[in-house]
This record gives C-alpha cells, sequence and structure tokens, in this order.
C-alpha cells in the first residue's frame, strides 16, 4: 500500500555534509526503495504542473520553510511514500509499516506539546519530519484547503506546520485512515535531545531518529549584559511614567461571587446590543440595515446607542434613523456621555493617546451597562458601529459556543489578517527590557506582530481558543457578569485597559474569554 519512494527536499541539489550520513541512512535500511529528491526549483515546477490552484499561495511564502512544509505534503499525496526531513535518520526498515492502507503519523515529544498545543487546545500534536502515507489520500487536500488561509500566520507552525496539521487530521471525517503512534517511533528525543516521553506508553518499536538541527524553532536568546541594562533602563522609565493603576484586589473583589458562578445563559435568549459611536454620523443607517439582517427574533432584540463628543451630527442622525423602528425591538434606547476630549482620528493609534482614548472607551462602555442593562438581558452583544457586515446567524453562532464571553474574527477581508489585534492570547509573557519599552503612560502596548501575542487570523486552522485579551468590534457577554460588576477597567488593569483589560480580568476571576478563528465579521478600513 505504501510505494518504496523517499521523499526529501533541500534548497539546492548539494546536501550540506551534516546531513549527509543521515540521509544516506534510509537507503542502508531500506535497500530498493527510489529516493526522489528535490530542489527548490524543482518544487515549484512540481507545484505549478499538478497542484496550480496552490501556486500563488506556495510562491508567496516569506519563508523556505513554509514552502518545504506545504511541498511535502503534496508530493505524498501526488506519490505516496515516506517523507523525512534531512535531519531525520533511518535506524530500522521501514518495512513494517509498508503493507499500512493508513497515513502513520507519531506524536511529537510532550515537551513540545506542552509548549505549543496545549494552549491551542490541541489534544496532542503530531510530527511532520517524517510521515508514511499511499499515494492520492484525500486527507492531503483537506489538509491543504486549510494552508490559503494562515499564509500570514506568525509561527511556522500554525501556517504550515504540526499544529495546522494535528488541527487538520482532528477535523477529517475519517477517523479510520490514520495510524497514531507514540514519539518514539519517529522522535524518541525532543530538541534538547532528552527523551521525548509523550505522556503515554512507549510502545513501539524506533524506526527514525529526528535529530532537530535543520529546525525552525530556535531557543530565546539567554538575557547578555546589554540586554539586562536595556531592562533597568526601560523599567526605570516605565515605573516613573506608568501613573495610577487600577488595584488588582479591590478589581477582583467588586465582581459579585455570585454572578461569576453562573452557568452561561441558553443559546439565544434575550440579547442587548451595545453600540457606542462617535462622529459616525455615516455608518448609522448601514449599521441598522445590517443588524436588521439578524435571523435572531426582533422582539427579543434591545438596541441601546450611547453617543458622545461627536462633531457630525450623529446624535441627531441617530435619533431620527431609529424613530419609525421603535415596534419593530424589544426595546431601543438612546444614551450620551460626553467625556470632552478631543480626539483626532488621524493620530488616534500614536502610543502616547492610548490611555486617554481607550480609558475613555471604558467610561462609555461601563455607561451602556449601567444605563442599558437590566434583568431582561440574557446576552450583551458589543457591536462596533463601523463593522459593515457579519453573518446573518451571528447571534447563534456566539451564543451556541458555550462560552459566557465569545469574540469572533474581525478582519476586513476574508481569510485576511484580523484587524482587531485586542483580541490575543499571549504566550511569551516574559517582562523583559520590550516589555518595558512598549508599555506607554501604563498600557502595554506591543507591535501587532509581537510573536508573543497570537491574534485570531495566526490560529485559523483552530475552531476555537482560550483569551487574554479581547477586542470591541464585537464581543459577546452574559448580562449576568456585566450586571455582578464586570466591567471595562477605566485604569490600567496590569497595563491593560478597557477591552483587553476586561478579557484578563475575567481570565483572573475565572471566566476564560474564547475566541472563534473561522467566524468572520468585517470592519469598514480605517
Amino acid at each position: 500500500m505504501i510505494p518504496p519512494i523517499l521523499h526529501q527536499t533541500w534548497k539546492t541539489d548539494e546536501i550540506p555534509p551534516r546531513f549527509r550520513a543521515w540521509s544516506e541512512s534510509w537507503a542502508k535500511h531500506n535497500p530498493g526503495w527510489t529516493r526522489m529528491f528535490w530542489n527548490d526549483r524543482a518544487l515549484i515546477d512540481f507545484v505549478g504542473t499538478h497542484y496550480p490552484d496552490f501556486l500563488a499561495t506556495f510562491c508567496g511564502y516569506q519563508q523556505g520553510i513554509l514552502r518545504a512544509d506545504a511541498a511535502r505534503y503534496m508530493l505524498l499525496h501526488h506519490f505516496g511514500g515516506v517523507y523525512a526531513d534531512l535531519d531525520c535518520e533511518c535506524v530500522a526498515s521501514f518495512a513494517p509499516l509498508m503493507s499500512e492502507d493508513r497515513i502513520v503519523f507519531c506524536k511529537e515529544p510532550f515537551r513540545h506539546f506542552a509548549e505549543q498545543a496545549s494552549f491551542r487546545g490541541l489534544p496532542y500534536l503530531l510530527f511532520n519530519g517524517t510521515i508514511v502515507s499511499p499515494p492520492k489520500h484525500p486527507f492531503w487536500l483537506h489538509l491543504l484547503s486549510y494552508l490559503p488561509d494562515l499564509a500570514d500566520a506568525k509561527e511556522v507552525i500554525d501556517a504550515t506546520g504540526p499544529c495546522v496539521l494535528t488541527s487538520a487530521q482532528l477535523s477529517f471525517a475519517d477517523r479510520s485512515s490514520f495510524a497514531l503512534h507514540p514519539s518514539a517511533l519517529f522522535t524518541p528525543l525532543d530538541r534538547d535531545g532528552a527523551a521525548g516521553e509523550s505522556g503515554e506508553p512507549q510502545a513501539c518499536k524506533t524506526l527514525s531518529v529526528h535529530h532537530w538541527v535543520g529546525t525552525w524553532w530556535k531557543p530565546a536568546p539567554r538575557e547578555n549584559w546589554r540586554k539586562a541594562l536595556k531592562r533597568h533602563l526601560y523599567k526605570a522609565k516605565y515605573l516613573a511614567t506608568r501613573g495610577e493603576q487600577l488595584d488588582l484586589a479591590e478589581a477582583r473583589a467588586a465582581i459579585d461571587p455570585a454572578a461569576l458562578a453562573r452557568p452561561a445563559p441558553k443559546p439565544g435568549g434575550n440579547i442587548a446590543v451595545l453600540v457606542p459611536l462617535r462622529d459616525a454620523a455615516e455608518h448609522v443607517e448601514p449599521f441598522l440595515a445590517a443588524v436588521r439582517q439578524l435571523d435572531h427574533p426582533p422582539e427579543r432584540i434591545k438596541l441601546v446607542f450611547c453617543e458622545g463628543d461627536s462633531r457630525d451630527g450623529s446624535w441627531d442622525v441617530l435619533r431620527k434613523a431609529v424613530e419609525p423602528l421603535g415596534g419593530e425591538y424589544r426595546r431601543i434606547v438612546l444614551l450620551q456621555k460626553h467625556l470632552g476630549t478631543e480626539l483626532d482620528r488621524a493620530r488616534r493609534a500614536l502610543p502616547k493617546l492610548q490611555r486617554e482614548r481607550r480609558c475613555g472607551l471604558a467610561k462609555v462602555r461601563n455607561h451602556l451597562i449601567r444605563n442599558g442593562l437590566d434583568e431582561e438581558d440574557d446576552w450583551a452583544l458589543w457591536i462596533d458601529i463601523d463593522v459593515w457586515k457579519f453573518p446573518d446567524d451571528i447571534v447563534r453562532t456566539l451564543t451556541a459556543a458555550g462560552h459566557r464571553i465569545v469574540v469572533p474574527n474581525c478582519v476586513l477581508k476574508a481569510g485576511g489578517r484580523s484587524l482587531d489585534f485586542n483580541s490575543f492570547v499571549t504566550t511569551r509573557p516574559q517582562r523583559d527590557h520590550r516589555y518595558f519599552r512598549s508599555t506607554v503612560r501604563g498600557v502595554y502596548q506591543p507591535p501587532s506582530d509581537f510573536i508573543g501575542r497570537r491574534h485570531l487570523s495566526d490560529v485559523r486552522h483552530l475552531e476555537k481558543i482560550a483569551l487574554d485579551g479581547v477586542g470591541g468590534s464585537m464581543l459577546l457577554v452574559d448580562a449576568a457578569l456585566h450586571r455582578g460588576g464586570l466591567l471595562f477597567p477605566e485604569k490600567p488593569y496590569r497595563d491593560l485597559v478597557e477591552t483587553e483589560g476586561f478579557g484578563v480580568l475575567a481570565k483572573d476571576v475565572g471566566v476564560r474569554a474564547v475566541g472563534l478563528p473561522r467566524v468572520e465579521i468585517f470592519h469598514v478600513p480605517w
């Protein structure tokens, strides 16, 4: 069932000396196999000839490792056989596997799973350095369908590597298509050379060993004296300019334990759509038209708007627009909250302005909670007025997720990068010099491409992921949490404010927000 073919790839036809003995080990233990060696040019010709629909994605990859990952999946689909990275050494015959009609995987060492897969919610992590497959197996096309939407993911393992491979395997309908083995089969050692304990019995013979020489993974460099000096200097500036912070204990104590202990409301129910707006006159009518398309019963929808500090007549436009809708919805509430802050929209993204801008937004959101929610509301659905398109069944999708705080993926175009960077999971919490450098006036603001945060478009291979911060472009919250005192921090809480601070505060009191990477809503371009 498995053709006796070995696939290996490298940039050129010249294999580096450090890999040669490992590459030759395959012929030693598996005599008579056909060896198909692919350089970068040959791979482009192969993809262009046999998988032309994938060529644009393939050529668009900015890193060679992404092309190497994607190519191995196409080679295994087209030819079948065994794929092995050049730093994989064969130590025994693969004859026991050649009668398989399934794809043969082994799991990554347990340490790698704990570091990379557990926070993504994956039950294990598949190793993609050595794979055995029959030809034309439909799983590979299923996996390839994931890759175009992950081309811009920050991490290789999400874009083309073990994480997306694992997600695709878990979502493939035919579970009998795979033979899953412990890590001992192909990767008995972890990247530090330690025994790759997988958390399960290693009841299999080792056929190959991965030496982790050509891996994309590089350890974080140790802090040298220069970086230590930077950390001390930036931390001193951070402490001097941090300003007043929300007391952690007081913030948590202000939330009613009974509200935290409640289960999530049932899907559906009464929805309060909460909408803050400022200088949004042009968006009011289109927004109402979009809300009108929701398939949720209008008699279960309450619309609550809060306008403030507008200079474009938004308040008058809003009142006029909702006037004919009085009998259409459960209720319509119009609020105002003037903060007296000046806002230059062209400069609103400047780091030095974020504390004032976002603390003000938190005050507006809390005003909506205190004056717009009541005991009849099961859910609070926050929507920015410049979100112009969302699925008709978005209420059903979010409420059916089974969590008390849920966010979809806000984008500008289908399959594009996340626009709302406030929805994230932290993967590198270290407070090094970069952390203190990125905290401006008490608000932590790392660059959008910071590797220590994953945004929803980075993990689009997942159905859902537990988040730290949340964005407010669209945000579903159990209304009981808001009524019980879980509000948006109006001062930095752990150096985060507004929706980001809300997500971290919720996590600290035991309610973890969840993001839905594949559920997209669309924002008006800024």
